[in-house]
């Protein structure tokens, strides 16, 4: 499967602008966030769980974690689109997954994988998705599960160092 469309539907297409470039020449890494924060808003507009529905169902979404990876740098003037993926749902959370994508190179140039909560507004309490919700985000569950499992969700962060070899000496008493 090419590059550009494995990833999900594209929710989200803009350019590099000028003033999301960094002193290093590069788009600033809050810009990234930017970007798949307006995709996932129109995701959620698409579900009828954008602005509308805080405003008259008084129940939003909040990020609880995000884990972003730096692949491929963007300069101003850049396209791109920004790819969205569900992986998962239950009652309260949704788990999904962007991928950032420069369109005239295909270079993936970002990834976000995220975790948001469903909350009621008036006390910032969580609460459960109502059954027409449910439904909703079933039947793109069962589409986005058609685009397989992105390798760079549950990624972890550490430094990565070579393995320790097993000392091929006996230990001892005294060791």
């Amino acid at each position: 499967m090419p590059e550009d469309t494995k990833y999900g539907p594209v929710l989200l297409e803009t350019t590099i602008k000028e003033e999301w470039i960094d002193f290093n020449g590069h788009m600033n890494m809050a810009y990234y966030v930017l970007l798949f924060d307006q995709a996932l808003t129109n995701f959620l507009e698409e579900l009828e769980l954008g602005l509308n529905y805080v405003r008259t169902h008084g129940k939003s979404m909040f990020a609880l974690e995000n884990h972003v990876t730096y692949q491929h740098e963007l300069k101003q003037g850049d396209p791109v689109h920004v790819h969205f993926q569900l992986l998962d749902f239950d009652s309260k959370f949704m788990h999904y997954f962007m991928c950032l994508i420069h369109r005239d190179t295909g270079a993936r140039s970002a990834t976000m994988e995220q975790i948001s909560l469903h909350v009621n507004m008036e006390n910032r309490l969580p609460t459960r998705f109502s059954q027409d919700k449910i439904d909703l985000l079933h039947q793109k569950l069962d589409h986005h599960k058609t685009y397989g499992v992105p390798r760079e969700i549950g990624r972890s962060i550490a430094i990565r160092r070579p393995a320790k070899k097993a000392s091929s000496k006996p230990l001892t008493k005294d060791s």
